[in-house]
């Protein structure tokens, strides 16, 4: 089956504001071009065979029923009442599961629904499916082992579980049972009985991590909640060992090109230890060109497929960066030691020499099995002022004071210009760039958040970002220029129904948007709005629109980043796909003599067909399944650093914050209330309705304007909507649940800013008290997203 259309054409189906269309209206509306509807229509009879989806008479394609009863997964929220997600997508949609429905059942679960019909309740509104579920059973839970604070009530034990799994106290019968298990420990807990009609939630304690609140605590139960893996099997760590011992015996640089004597520099951030990539770069004037090169860790010499250490590198997915704390994907003896391309030490790389013409146009590529030996060890700050030729600035962020080369400062400009024309290029291509702020958090010594500061937006970080961007490019053109499937980097194009939010943002902004857009129409939507009042509407519209990346075999490109192919290959010491990338890569700089030898023609074919049989090529279906596997790993390392740094955050604001008054960007609303990032610590928090502003001395009730996209109060006619700058007071935190309660002090001025509605209600006695960080706490150190995870 052609993958390239399977996800996008079900996702379109799926999508809530579709209507039965033609093969040919669909692919109009999914911007299919004219050479590939071939393809297209191929996707569609495939699906159609499987049952997936269907044909009416009209030839008009739909997904099928549900049936009378469906599997899926489920997610509980909070009133009691729930959503289960079909495993098979289906024309009814994901199903509400109401309060009483859904046995004991939580989020996470895969069950066995009912599927129930309903007329009256699409009568009473339009927006409303007239189908609803009703769980019969629980086929496989999603979770056992839950993490929370334990409690005594009217002489009984209870945990009070941390995230929305479920929202009711579970009772423990004997908690005595695991010494330091005392009322405020955190501890973990196993289901016994589930919350439902017939059981009182009940569980076991089975482990005490210590006092709720302190970091390393807060720390080690996201690890346990999350199911991430800390310790490495015995068998793994002998051969990590053993692989270093090789190393440091001596290189073995046969084959290998021998670059040692030529000038190679990393740029990471000040606190990183795994260097995995290196460059370089030549400029030729006279021929207007310059030549790139790209220098990875070989990490695949070192770490053999289906050995006890793959395994578990490929059981965790990727390293996971935590607040204060990183958690490998392979041996600290590995990618903090010998695959590390650590200043002043010959390293194994796979290199790809990338030559560009004067507007960032690819001349030629090639890749090499090198030995590097990286010449200096920058941090973005201090390459940054050897760019500006800041000395003062540079000796300041460097650990020591290195004399810097002519060369290196010349190279570093010149890597300046060269990402300047490539970020050009892809600007042509229609690269969506997003306006959006990002902070990094300041902690004190114990790790606990004391302030939080824009992120560094040195340019060095886009400099190493393009170039990482080409290199990863370069990867996935050869080999989809062969036919060799491997695992890539896809990021579809936007759904067609999403887009009808972001019309009407453009319209609010004074700004028109195609029917039917490209990425060249957001990209000029992006351009026109960035720096205006309007642009955390429509950048964060923009964002909400773009469909999530993942990892799979399929040829859909990467639509962000203007890339036709697109494959991760520049981090394989924290992440596993490039690691079975830079696999696929051996066995081709093998074939061809370091990348001299690429034939073409009937050669060329008789190339691909060995390396489609060369064992270290994954077939399609065993990379389907790495690729999902992969982006679950994935997600939920994201999953755990989010919640972390909520709780670290909200625990700042509850003990000196309550009742302040900060700046926030509106990011949501429902008919619950309205959702507000504060801008200053990229927190979340909802303004219910009950705390929405008020009109005179009488209650103002708040109305979606489906026209215009915002939420507007009819007697005031105060108007909001996602991207709005507003101002919020900070009035409950709810540390089990990752919960902030905001009311609304101050609404969007005509200018941009925020004009005030009223004066500033008066802080709590609490909060005035706790209305500063404790002196002597802010000579801690900073933390962020990790530029490395920047680099796409």
């Amino acid at each position: 089956m052609p993958l390239r259309f399977t996800h996008r054409i079900l996702d379109h189906l799926a999508h809530s504001n579709y209507q039965p269309s033609t093969v040919a209206a669909m692919a109009r509306h999914m911007g299919v071009a004219a050479d590939d509807r071939p393809v297209f229509r191929e996707a569609i009879e495939a699906l159609r065979e499987q049952g997936r989806l269907e044909l009416d008479r009209a030839r008009r394609v739909a997904l099928p029923s549900c049936g009378d009863e469906t599997v899926g997964v489920f997610r509980l929220k909070a009133g009691g009442f729930g959503f289960l997600k079909p495993d098979q997508p289906c024309r009814e949609g994901e199903l509400f599961v109401p309060r009483g429905a859904t046995r004991d059942a939580i989020s996470g679960d895969r069950v066995r629904v009912q599927v129930v019909h309903q007329a009256w309740r699409a009568k009473a509104r339009t927006d409303r499916s007239p189908y609803t579920g009703r769980v019969l059973e629980v086929i496989e839970r999603g979770r056992e082992h839950f993490v929370g604070v334990l409690f005594e009530r009217g002489g009984r034990w209870f945990v009070e579980p941390d995230g929305h799994a479920f929202h009711e106290a579970v009772l423990i019968r004997d908690p005595h049972t695991k010494a330091r298990a005392k009322a405020g420990t955190k501890v973990v807990i196993e289901m016994l009985h589930y919350p439902g009609d017939r059981y009182v939630p009940e569980g076991v304690i089975t482990k005490v991590l210590g006092a709720a609140g302190d970091p390393d605590v807060e720390t080690q139960a996201v690890i346990e909640a999350h199911g991430l893996r800390i310790d490495f099997p015995e068998a793994a760590m002998r051969q990590a060992r053993q692989a270093a011992r090789r190393m440091k015996a001596g290189i073995d640089r046969a084959g290998r090109e021998d670059l040692t004597k030529d000038l190679t520099f990393t740029i990471d951030p000040p606190d990183a230890k795994d260097f995995d990539d290196a460059i370089s770069i030549v400029r030729d004037a006279d021929a207007g060109q310059w030549t790139l090169g790209v220098h990875i860790a070989d990490v695949a010499h070192f770490v053999r497929a289906g050995a006890a250490l793959d395994q578990e590198a490929r059981q965790r997915g990727n390293s996971v960066y935590l607040p204060r704390l990183v958690i490998p994907m392979l041996p600290e003896v590995l990618s903090n030691g010998v695959c590390s391309l650590q200043e002043g030490v010959p390293r194994l790389s796979k290199s790809v020499f990338i030559t560009f013409d004067d507007r960032g146009q690819v001349v030629h590529e090639r890749f090499a099995d090198t030995v590097i030996c990286s010449s200096k060890r920058l941090t973005y700050r201090e390459a940054q002022a050897l760019i500006d030729s800041d000395q003062e600035e540079a000796r300041k962020h460097a650990r020591a004071e290195p004399v810097y080369r002519d060369e290196l400062i010349e190279a570093l400009r010149l890597c300046a210009e060269l990402a300047g024309v490539l970020q050009q290029r892809r600007h042509r291509d229609g690269m969506i760039v997003l306006q959006l702020p990002e902070v990094e958090l300041v902690f004190d010594d114990d790790g606990h958040v004391v302030d939080a500061v824009p992120e560094d937006d040195a340019f060095t970080h886009k400099i190493i970002e393009m170039f990482m961007v080409e290199a990863n490019d370069a990867v996935a053109r050869t080999f989809d220029s062969l036919g060799v499937p491997i695992i890539r980097r896809v990021h579809p194009d936007p759904a067609h129904g999403d887009l009808a939010e972001l019309r009407m943002h453009a319209r609010a902004a004074g700004q028109r948007l195609p029917a039917e857009p490209t990425r060249h129409d957001l990209q000029r939507l992006l351009d026109a709005t960035r720096n205006t009042p309007a642009v955390r509407a429509i950048h964060f519209a923009v964002l909400r629109t773009l469909a999530k990346a993942s990892y799979s075999p399929a040829l859909i490109g990467h639509f962000a980043l203007a890339s036709d192919h697109y494959a991760h290959f520049t981090s394989p010491i924290r992440r596993y796909p490039d690691l079975a990338v830079h696999r696929v890569l051996a066995a081709f700089v093998d074939a061809t003599d370091n990348g001299r030898k690429v034939p073409g023609g009937k050669r060329r074919r008789e190339l691909a067909q060995r390396l489609i049989a060369d064992d270290r090529v994954l077939n399609e279906a065993d990379l389907v399944e790495l690729g999902r596997q992969c982006s679950e790993t994935e997600s939920e390392a994201a999953a755990a650093e989010r919640e972390l740094r909520a709780f670290l955050v909200l625990q700042f604001l509850e003990a000196h914050h309550l009742g302040a008054e900060f700046t926030g960007v509106v990011t949501g609303i429902l008919s619950a209330g309205v959702f507000v990032s504060i801008e200053r610590f990229l927190v979340e928090g909802l303004v219910r309705m009950q705390d929405m502003p008020q009109a005179e001395a009488r209650s103002d009730r708040w109305v979606a304007d489906e026209r215009t996209g915002r939420l507007v109060a009819q007697r005031s006619g105060a108007s909001l909507a996602i991207g709005d700058l507003v101002t919020v007071q900070i009035l409950r935190v709810d540390l089990a649940s990752r919960h902030l309660d905001l009311k609304l002090v101050g609404l969007p001025s005509k200018g941009g800013g925020v004009g005030r509605l009223s004066k500033p209600p008066k802080a709590t006695p609490k909060a005035a008290q706790r209305a500063a960080p404790p002196k002597g706490k802010r000579k801690g150190y900073k933390q962020g997203r990790r530029g490395r995870r920047s680099r796409s």
